[in-house]
Protein backbone atom coordinates (compact mmCIF):
# COMPACT_ATOMS: atom_id res chain seq x y z
CA UNK A 1 0.00 0.00 0.00
CA UNK A 2 1.71 3.23 -1.11
CA UNK A 3 1.97 5.83 1.66
CA UNK A 4 2.56 9.51 0.96
CA UNK A 5 3.48 12.44 3.10
CA UNK A 6 0.63 14.85 2.38
CA UNK A 7 -0.15 18.47 3.28
CA UNK A 8 -1.90 21.57 1.94
CA UNK A 9 -1.30 25.26 2.60
CA UNK A 10 -4.09 27.79 2.50
CA UNK A 11 -4.39 31.55 2.60
CA UNK A 12 -7.05 32.83 5.00
CA UNK A 13 -8.43 36.33 5.43
CA UNK A 14 -10.13 35.65 8.75
CA UNK A 15 -8.66 35.24 12.21
CA UNK A 16 -8.33 31.46 11.94
CA UNK A 17 -7.89 29.05 9.02
CA UNK A 18 -11.18 27.77 7.57
CA UNK A 19 -11.00 25.22 4.74
CA UNK A 20 -14.51 26.16 3.60
CA UNK A 21 -13.39 29.68 2.55
CA UNK A 22 -9.57 29.62 2.51
CA UNK A 23 -7.69 29.91 -0.76
CA UNK A 24 -5.66 26.83 -1.68
CA UNK A 25 -2.11 27.88 -2.55
CA UNK A 26 -0.02 24.66 -2.38
CA UNK A 27 -0.43 20.87 -2.41
CA UNK A 28 2.65 18.83 -1.46
CA UNK A 29 3.14 15.06 -1.32
CA UNK A 30 6.02 12.59 -1.26
CA UNK A 31 6.05 8.80 -1.40
CA UNK A 32 7.52 7.22 1.75
CA UNK A 33 8.05 3.89 3.45
CA UNK A 34 5.53 3.82 6.28
CA UNK A 35 7.45 1.21 8.30
CA UNK A 36 10.65 3.29 8.47
CA UNK A 37 9.62 6.82 7.46
CA UNK A 38 12.28 6.93 4.77
CA UNK A 39 11.39 8.79 1.53
CA UNK A 40 10.95 6.71 -1.62
CA UNK A 41 10.65 9.60 -4.05
CA UNK A 42 11.07 13.33 -4.51
CA UNK A 43 8.82 15.91 -2.88
CA UNK A 44 6.20 17.30 -5.30
CA UNK A 45 4.83 20.82 -4.69
CA UNK A 46 1.87 22.05 -6.76
CA UNK A 47 1.93 25.86 -6.54
CA UNK A 48 -1.08 28.10 -7.10
CA UNK A 49 1.02 31.15 -8.06
CA UNK A 50 2.50 29.23 -11.00
CA UNK A 51 -0.89 28.16 -12.40
CA UNK A 52 -4.20 28.47 -10.49
CA UNK A 53 -6.15 26.98 -7.61
CA UNK A 54 -8.38 25.03 -10.01
CA UNK A 55 -5.39 23.64 -11.89
CA UNK A 56 -3.55 22.23 -8.86
CA UNK A 57 -6.63 20.64 -7.28
CA UNK A 58 -7.65 19.08 -10.62
CA UNK A 59 -4.17 17.65 -11.18
CA UNK A 60 -4.06 16.21 -7.69
CA UNK A 61 -7.55 14.65 -7.74
CA UNK A 62 -7.03 13.11 -11.18
CA UNK A 63 -3.89 11.41 -9.93
CA UNK A 64 -5.16 10.02 -6.63
CA UNK A 65 -8.94 10.48 -6.20
CA UNK A 66 -10.59 9.17 -9.33
CA UNK A 67 -13.46 6.72 -8.64
CA UNK A 68 -11.64 3.83 -10.36
CA UNK A 69 -8.46 4.31 -8.26
CA UNK A 70 -8.40 2.11 -5.11
CA UNK A 71 -8.26 3.98 -1.80
CA UNK A 72 -5.10 2.06 -0.88
CA UNK A 73 -3.30 3.67 -3.84
CA UNK A 74 -2.84 6.83 -1.77
CA UNK A 75 -2.48 6.58 2.03
CA UNK A 76 -1.89 10.08 3.42
CA UNK A 77 0.58 10.60 6.26
CA UNK A 78 0.77 13.99 7.90
CA UNK A 79 -0.05 16.35 10.73
CA UNK A 80 -3.70 17.35 11.40
CA UNK A 81 -5.11 15.95 8.17
CA UNK A 82 -8.65 17.15 8.90
CA UNK A 83 -7.85 20.52 7.31
CA UNK A 84 -6.62 18.83 4.12
CA UNK A 85 -9.66 16.54 3.89
CA UNK A 86 -12.14 19.39 4.26
CA UNK A 87 -10.20 21.43 1.71
CA UNK A 88 -10.45 18.59 -0.84
CA UNK A 89 -14.23 18.27 -0.33
CA UNK A 90 -14.74 22.03 -0.69
CA UNK A 91 -12.58 22.54 -3.78
CA UNK A 92 -13.90 19.48 -5.66
CA UNK A 93 -17.43 20.79 -5.14
CA UNK A 94 -16.42 24.33 -6.15
CA UNK A 95 -14.85 23.29 -9.49
CA UNK A 96 -17.41 20.56 -10.32
CA UNK A 97 -14.97 17.71 -10.03
CA UNK A 98 -16.08 14.19 -9.14
CA UNK A 99 -17.80 14.41 -5.78
CA UNK A 100 -15.82 13.29 -2.75
CA UNK A 101 -17.77 12.86 0.48
CA UNK A 102 -16.55 12.94 4.06
CA UNK A 103 -17.62 9.31 4.41
CA UNK A 104 -15.21 8.31 1.62
CA UNK A 105 -12.32 10.20 3.20
CA UNK A 106 -12.80 9.56 6.90
CA UNK A 107 -14.24 6.04 6.90
CA UNK A 108 -13.16 4.31 3.68
CA UNK A 109 -9.64 5.66 3.17
CA UNK A 110 -6.83 4.67 5.59
CA UNK A 111 -4.61 7.45 6.88
CA UNK A 112 -1.89 8.05 9.45
CA UNK A 113 -2.16 11.29 11.39
CA UNK A 114 0.67 12.28 13.76
CA UNK A 115 -1.50 14.75 15.66
CA UNK A 116 -2.49 12.34 18.51
CA UNK A 117 1.16 11.37 19.01
CA UNK A 118 2.21 15.02 19.34
CA UNK A 119 -0.61 15.52 21.88
CA UNK A 120 0.79 12.65 23.96
CA UNK A 121 4.27 14.16 23.74
CA UNK A 122 2.72 17.41 24.98
CA UNK A 123 1.63 15.70 28.23
CA UNK A 124 -1.87 15.08 26.87
CA UNK A 125 -2.62 18.76 26.26
CA UNK A 126 -4.12 19.78 22.92
CA UNK A 127 -3.23 23.45 23.40
CA UNK A 128 0.28 24.06 22.13
CA UNK A 129 0.67 20.57 20.60
CA UNK A 130 2.57 21.79 17.54
CA UNK A 131 5.17 20.09 15.42
CA UNK A 132 7.74 22.87 15.86
CA UNK A 133 7.95 22.09 19.60
CA UNK A 134 9.18 18.53 19.01
CA UNK A 135 11.20 18.79 15.80
CA UNK A 136 13.66 20.95 13.90
CA UNK A 137 10.81 22.98 12.40
CA UNK A 138 11.35 26.71 13.17
CA UNK A 139 8.01 28.29 12.27
CA UNK A 140 4.35 27.41 12.42
CA UNK A 141 1.74 28.26 9.81
CA UNK A 142 1.01 31.71 11.22
CA UNK A 143 3.57 33.34 8.90
CA UNK A 144 1.97 31.93 5.75
CA UNK A 145 -0.52 34.79 5.36
CA UNK A 146 2.20 37.49 5.52
CA UNK A 147 4.49 35.64 3.09
CA UNK A 148 1.72 35.15 0.54
CA UNK A 149 0.59 38.79 0.70
CA UNK A 150 4.20 39.92 0.19
CA UNK A 151 4.65 37.35 -2.61
CA UNK A 152 7.61 35.90 -0.79
CA UNK A 153 7.15 32.50 -2.41
CA UNK A 154 10.68 31.33 -1.67
CA UNK A 155 10.01 31.47 2.06
CA UNK A 156 6.77 29.53 1.54
CA UNK A 157 8.61 26.81 -0.37
CA UNK A 158 11.40 26.71 2.24
CA UNK A 159 8.78 26.37 4.99
CA UNK A 160 7.12 23.47 3.13
CA UNK A 161 10.39 21.59 2.69
CA UNK A 162 11.35 22.17 6.32
CA UNK A 163 7.96 20.92 7.51
CA UNK A 164 8.21 17.81 5.33
CA UNK A 165 11.65 16.99 6.71
CA UNK A 166 10.45 17.47 10.30
CA UNK A 167 7.48 15.13 9.87
CA UNK A 168 9.62 12.42 8.30
CA UNK A 169 12.29 12.70 11.00
CA UNK A 170 9.66 12.35 13.72
CA UNK A 171 8.21 9.32 11.95
CA UNK A 172 11.67 7.79 11.54
CA UNK A 173 12.45 8.32 15.24
CA UNK A 174 9.19 6.69 16.34
CA UNK A 175 9.80 3.74 14.05
CA UNK A 176 13.38 3.26 15.23
CA UNK A 177 12.75 3.47 18.98
CA UNK A 178 9.26 2.00 19.23
CA UNK A 179 10.62 -1.05 21.10
CA UNK A 180 11.61 1.20 24.02
CA UNK A 181 7.94 1.64 24.86
CA UNK A 182 7.90 -1.90 26.23
CA UNK A 183 4.82 -2.81 24.19
CA UNK A 184 5.20 -5.91 22.06
CA UNK A 185 2.88 -7.44 19.52
CA UNK A 186 0.91 -10.47 20.69
CA UNK A 187 1.55 -13.77 19.01
CA UNK A 188 -1.04 -14.76 16.45
CA UNK A 189 -3.11 -17.89 17.15
CA UNK A 190 -1.43 -20.96 15.72
CA UNK A 191 2.08 -19.46 15.98
CA UNK A 192 3.25 -20.92 19.27
CA UNK A 193 6.81 -21.23 20.42
CA UNK A 194 8.42 -24.56 19.53
CA UNK A 195 8.82 -26.73 22.60
CA UNK A 196 12.14 -28.55 23.18
CA UNK A 197 12.22 -32.01 21.63
CA UNK A 198 12.21 -35.11 23.84
CA UNK A 199 13.26 -38.68 23.20
CA UNK A 200 9.64 -39.84 22.94
CA UNK A 201 8.85 -37.20 20.32
CA UNK A 202 11.96 -38.09 18.31
CA UNK A 203 11.27 -41.85 18.03
CA UNK A 204 11.71 -43.03 14.49
CA UNK A 205 13.50 -39.81 13.51
CA UNK A 206 17.21 -39.50 12.83
CA UNK A 207 18.93 -36.96 15.05
CA UNK A 208 21.30 -34.51 13.37
CA UNK A 209 24.97 -34.97 14.13
CA UNK A 210 25.29 -31.70 16.08
CA UNK A 211 22.39 -32.66 18.41
CA UNK A 212 23.99 -35.92 19.64
CA UNK A 213 25.58 -35.71 23.13
CA UNK A 214 29.38 -36.06 23.39
CA UNK A 215 30.77 -39.52 23.98
CA UNK A 216 30.88 -40.40 27.64
CA UNK A 217 28.30 -37.78 28.64
CA UNK A 218 24.64 -38.29 29.39
CA UNK A 219 22.06 -36.46 27.28
CA UNK A 220 20.67 -33.17 28.48
CA UNK A 221 17.47 -33.16 30.61
CA UNK A 222 15.48 -32.01 27.59
CA UNK A 223 16.57 -35.14 25.64
CA UNK A 224 15.80 -37.61 28.47
CA UNK A 225 12.47 -39.47 28.35
CA UNK A 226 9.75 -37.75 30.27
CA UNK A 227 8.23 -39.58 33.22
CA UNK A 228 4.73 -40.79 32.60
CA UNK A 229 1.88 -40.59 35.07
CA UNK A 230 2.10 -44.35 35.82
CA UNK A 231 5.81 -44.01 36.64
CA UNK A 232 5.01 -41.34 39.22
CA UNK A 233 2.27 -43.43 40.86
CA UNK A 234 4.31 -46.68 40.96
CA UNK A 235 7.93 -45.79 41.75
CA UNK A 236 10.50 -48.65 41.72
CA UNK A 237 11.03 -50.39 45.11
CA UNK A 238 13.89 -49.16 47.23
CA UNK A 239 17.00 -51.35 47.31
CA UNK A 240 18.56 -52.51 50.56
CA UNK A 241 22.27 -51.89 51.29
CA UNK A 242 23.26 -55.41 50.17
CA UNK A 243 21.64 -54.92 46.77
CA UNK A 244 23.24 -51.52 46.39
CA UNK A 245 26.64 -53.04 47.21
CA UNK A 246 26.17 -55.72 44.57
CA UNK A 247 25.16 -53.06 42.05
CA UNK A 248 28.34 -51.10 42.61
CA UNK A 249 31.00 -51.42 39.90
CA UNK A 250 33.90 -53.74 40.53
CA UNK A 251 36.33 -50.92 40.15
CA UNK A 252 34.56 -49.05 42.91
CA UNK A 253 34.74 -52.07 45.23
CA UNK A 254 38.44 -52.47 44.60
CA UNK A 255 39.04 -48.80 45.22
CA UNK A 256 37.10 -48.97 48.46
CA UNK A 257 39.13 -52.02 49.53
CA UNK A 258 42.35 -50.24 48.80
CA UNK A 259 41.32 -47.21 50.79
CA UNK A 260 40.49 -49.39 53.79
CA UNK A 261 43.79 -51.24 53.77
CA UNK A 262 45.78 -48.16 52.96
CA UNK A 263 44.79 -46.39 56.15
CA UNK A 264 47.36 -46.01 59.01
CA UNK A 265 47.36 -48.70 61.66
CA UNK A 266 46.36 -47.86 65.20
CA UNK A 267 49.14 -47.50 67.72
CA UNK A 268 47.09 -49.17 70.47
CA UNK A 269 48.24 -52.74 71.27
CA UNK A 270 46.14 -55.40 69.65
CA UNK A 271 45.79 -57.24 72.97
CA UNK A 272 43.58 -54.47 74.34
CA UNK A 273 41.00 -55.08 71.62
CA UNK A 274 40.94 -58.85 72.10
CA UNK A 275 38.27 -60.33 74.29
CA UNK A 276 39.66 -61.27 77.68
CA UNK A 277 39.23 -64.91 78.39
CA UNK A 278 40.04 -65.68 82.02
CA UNK A 279 42.25 -68.73 82.56
CA UNK A 280 41.04 -71.54 84.73
CA UNK A 281 42.68 -71.79 88.15
CA UNK A 282 42.87 -74.92 90.15
CA UNK A 283 40.83 -74.84 93.25
CA UNK A 284 42.99 -75.89 96.12
CA UNK A 285 42.45 -76.79 99.74
CA UNK A 286 42.60 -73.97 102.16
CA UNK A 287 45.54 -74.05 104.36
Amino acid sequence: MPAYYFAMEGYHTGEKPDPAVDKLITIQYQKIDLTTGEPLGELTILKEWESSEQSIITTFCNQFFKPEIPVTHFIPVGMSLDYEYEMIITKCKKYNLHAITSHQLYFQRPRFDLRPIVVLLNDGRFAGARLDLFSSKKYDGSHMKKWYENKDFKKIEHFIREETESVLKLLQYLSKYKTRLGITKKEEPGHRKQEPATISSLKGKALPFHSLPPRGKSPSPAMQPAKTQTDRKNPPPAKNPAQLLKAEPKDLKKSLGKTKSAGPRSSVPVSQFRKHTPTKKAVGKQK
